[in-house]
């Protein structure tokens, strides 16, 4: 990893040729993102808008010659590096990652908003593009598909935006430590904490959200998009505790385990622990560790 680091920090070029490198790669765009997080973090925000403008030139050039359009690079710039680069300005300037990723948050809602305002009616939307589509579906799957459709796919498309954010922003940050601030990283990570009156508002949407049931689609995508912020608390007092009562690796693998299974609980956890502070209830006697 650090060899990695060290050579997207050599020169711009370098830079340049891995973002737009991996960028075309399935699968691998967060190492992309994690790079021009790591640019912009440590030698700023102009800096990272160069290697953005010079990634974009590289991608457009390669998507022209092979579609005639430029559509899915505009879509990369607008809908993730300009965010990045958004967020990494804010870590930089603020050294505060709990407001880097609020912020990062707080576009998403934006963009749940935007959609709901747009389409009014996602059902008929949906409706309309299988239409389009020419899809050959029977008349009960159809119904499905246009009803799953309208009330979550917004709401994971937001979401997979926001992860593509969230891990390019902490492995930038990692490297950044790796390179220049061994051990930086893990203290900052474990004393990540968000703001209390944050994690009111994220409770009160997933009640909300609730009560609503099926009827509340935007609700449902908000409660999508506080869930996975607070997610990331939960895995930072996990780690915390676990490195502060040396307990090894397996309750961390217990925990990435559980994620995919119960990420609802664990996100309340953290939502939690903004009001209760497990990290200092919890510490061995002694500890004054936040």
């Amino acid at each position: 990893m650090k060899g990695l680091a060290s050579f997207i920090m050599r020169s711009r070029v370098t830079a340049v040729l891995f973002v737009a490198g991996t960028s075309l790669v399935p699968f691998m765009a967060w190492l992309a993102n994690a790079a021009l997080a790591l640019v912009s973090l440590r030698r700023g925000s102009l800096e990272g808008l160069i290697i953005v403008g010079g990634a974009v030139a590289v991608l457009a050039v390669i998507e022209l010659i092979l579609t005639g359009q430029p559509g899915g690079v505009v879509a990369l710039l607008l809908l993730v590096w300009l965010p990045i680069l958004l967020v990494t300005a804010i870590l930089r300037s603020t050294v505060s990652l709990p407001l880097a990723l609020s912020v990062a948050s707080g576009m998403g809602v934006i963009l749940l908003l935007g959609w709901s305002l747009s389409v009014p009616d996602p059902e008929a939307f949906w409706q309309a593009q299988l239409a389009e589509m020419g899809t050959e579906l029977a008349p009960e799957q159809r119904q499905e598909i246009i009803q799953f459709f309208g009330r979550h796919l917004a709401a994971f498309l937001v979401i997979g935006l926001w992860l593509n954010i969230l891990i390019g922003l902490l492995l930038g940050r990692y490297w950044q430590a790796l390179l220049y601030n061994p051990g930086g990283f893990q203290q900052e990570f474990h004393a990540f904490r968000l703001d209390w009156r944050l994690g009111l508002v994220g409770i009160g949407v997933i009640l909300v959200s609730l009560f609503a049931g099926e009827a509340g689609g935007l609700l449902s995508g908000l409660t999508l998009v506080f869930a996975a912020l607070f997610l990331v608390q939960t895995v930072a007092v996990a780690h915390a505790l676990v490195a502060a009562r040396n307990w090894g690796w397996w309750p961390l693998v217990v925990v990435y385990g559980l994620m995919p299974f119960a990420a609802m609980p664990m996100a309340l956890l953290g939502m939690l622990d903004t009001l209760m502070d497990f990290r200092r209830r919890l510490a061995p006697a002694g500890d004054e560790s936040p």
